[in-house]
């Protein structure tokens, strides 16, 4: 990935600052399997950097041209269908030098399907 792009994980957010663990240890894993990667996080509600915010930041430092922002969702329910497209059009004309992608939920993906089932078989194989 160009040093001028830059992944960004979006994650729901929680009054618990402790829900942004798991997103936490994701981005590490990223940015310990491809150190060019430039990965960063953000959040719809309660935890900081909202989107806005994190725009805002790589605006300042200047240089980055490319933003995917990544929906770190199971599936794609009322955020992800109605209130954010609206966010992104809103960020994209707050933010006209930046060119502002919005992928599909992560859920969406077959790999994640597949080690989500893989896991709960684990789980299941582990109970019984």
């Amino acid at each position: 990935m160009p040093p001028d792009c830059v992944l960004a994980l979006l994650g729901h957010g929680a009054r618990d600052p402790a829900w942004a663990e798991v997103l936490l240890a994701v981005r590490a894993k990223i940015r310990a399997r491809d150190p060019a990667c430039r990965v960063e996080l953000a959040f719809l509600v309660h935890l900081p950097p909202a989107l806005e915010d994190l725009l805002a930041d790589l605006r300042a430092e200047g240089g980055v041209t490319h933003v995917l922002i990544l929906p770190m969702f199971i599936a794609a329910g009322g955020h992800l269908k109605d209130d954010l497209p609206a966010r992104i059009a809103r960020l994209r004309t707050q933010f006209p030098q930046i060119h502002i992608e919005l992928a599909a939920a992560i859920g969406l993906s077959d790999t994640v399907q597949e080690a989500m089932s893989e896991a709960a078989l684990r789980a299941f194989k582990t109970y019984s």
